[in-house]
């Protein structure tokens, strides 16, 4: 259960690298058969989510995607024959023992001065305890993971072109923590704000498509992930509204020419962003994230079932946004919609707003209801993908687009 900031995110990685969280997250028994206790997703006995064909689609896509980070095939499939259920204990030793070998190697090779073996072995480490913490740091395997994710992440860092500078902004008693990349050969570039997913973290977010349109990128973790200091609240744009002026307090950016894309759970501050600052921010991309449907009950209810997250996907939004339990998810989701805040009949900075119809974890629902209220705004609803177009051969092409598109509202 969710403590005082004393002793959750805000101090846990305060001696590492900024900020990160303690708090542990529940949900009650649902029509899924699974429990969630202290952060822990527990099936109902008999059920072991490795095997159970409910869940084989959302284990393949998993897998699919940790191989795509980097993580060996084989080492990937032993894992997922061996394990019997997704508590946090067995699934971040069975990722650390991955990582171990990496970080001592790369340690072994800085001593002899080969640095640039050494910072991809460090790379390697900090993928594989990046998947040890997956989906999110609610239990404290997965927040020691995630530490050890951070150290190395930022020794590998060490050998990216253009390299990467970390930034701590001051932020109420406390840090936001990001990485800044500046495009090569472009004098004071445009500047834009990446953030976002829920289980996304910036160490795992490359911003290479950003770079490469001719803008910097500063890449931050969203609300109740990673690092950052401010939990996923209605009150959370004062998070990103001190980004803002910090970056328009840099001399090498042309912060008068400043981007946001919120991508998946993080696309909610895609829009409210562009309502909250639609003069400072001069194009802003919500790639599938909610807007006011995804936080009512009606829909909250049906993601009780949902298994193709394969962990429960309402853990990791109790998580993030610093609750309890499901029945308090549900209480208080309401108070995050911006048709309920008031927003989506003012007047916003150039909006785009991208997702599959198919998407099972955040309403499809969300993108017509931007388009009918407010402003005119940009959309683009892939037809056959899920969650933030996943699934359909488009998707590629529409994010090639929607940079495209940003390079043209910012230059």
């Amino acid at each position: 259960m969710p403590t005082s900031d004393s002793s959750t995110r805000r101090g846990f990685f305060e001696i590492a690298a900024g900020a990160t969280s303690l708090a542990l997250a529940a949900a009650p028994q649902s029509k899924a058969q699974s429990i969630s206790i202290a952060g822990t997703s527990y099936h109902a006995p008999g059920v072991n989510p490795f095997k159970d064909p409910a869940y084989a689609a959302g284990a393949k896509m998993r897998m699919q995607e940790f191989i795509q980070r980097g993580a060996d095939p084989n080492e990937v499939q032993r894992i997922f024959n061996t394990l019997t259920s997704l508590d946090a204990e067995p699934w971040v030793a069975e990722w650390t023992k991955l990582a171990e070998p990496f970080e001592h190697q790369a340690a072994e090779l800085e001593k002899k001065g080969q640095m640039a073996d050494a910072n991809k072995a460090y790379q390697k480490a900090a993928m594989y305890y990046g998947i040890a913490k997956f989906p999110v740091i609610d239990h404290p395997a997965k927040q020691a993971a995630y530490k050890k994710d951070v150290e190395n992440y930022l020794k590998a860092a060490r050998s990216q072109d253009p390299p990467m500078e970390r930034v701590a902004i001051p932020f109420e008693g406390k840090q936001i923590i990001g990485y800044l990349r500046k495009p090569k050969d472009v004098t004071h570039p445009p500047v834009v704000i990446a953030t976002g997913g829920v289980d996304v973290y910036k160490e795992e977010r490359a911003t290479n498509d950003i770079l490469g349109i001719g803008a910097a990128a500063f890449s931050m973790d969203m609300p109740g992930a990673g690092e950052c200091p401010q939990w996923n609240t209605p009150d959370g744009e004062k998070l990103y509204i001190a980004t803002i002026e910090y970056l328009l307090s840099r001399q090498d950016l042309d912060g008068k020419r400043m981007g946001f894309i919120g991508r998946s759970y993080a696309g909610y501050w895609g829009s409210k962003m562009a309502y909250v600052e639609p003069k400072r921010l001069k194009a802003c991309i919500n790639s599938g994230g909610p807007v006011h449907h995804t936080w009512q009950r009606p829909w909250l209810t049906g993601l009780l079932n949902e298994k193709g997250y394969f962990w429960s996907i309402l853990d990791s939004m109790i998580y993030s946004n610093h609750l309890k339990d499901y029945d308090e998810l549900v209480r208080t989701a309401p108070a995050m919609s911006l048709q309920e805040q008031g927003w989506l009949e003012k007047p916003n900075s150039p909006m785009l707003a991208m997702n599959g119809a198919k998407d099972p974890w955040i309403s499809p629902a969300e993108i017509p209801l931007l388009l009918e209220t407010g402003d005119p705004k940009t959309a683009r609803i892939i037809a056959d993908g899920e969650h933030v177009g996943r699934g359909s051969n488009q998707t590629q092409r529409v994010n090639r687009a929607a940079m495209e598109w940003m390079k043209a509202m910012l230059a």
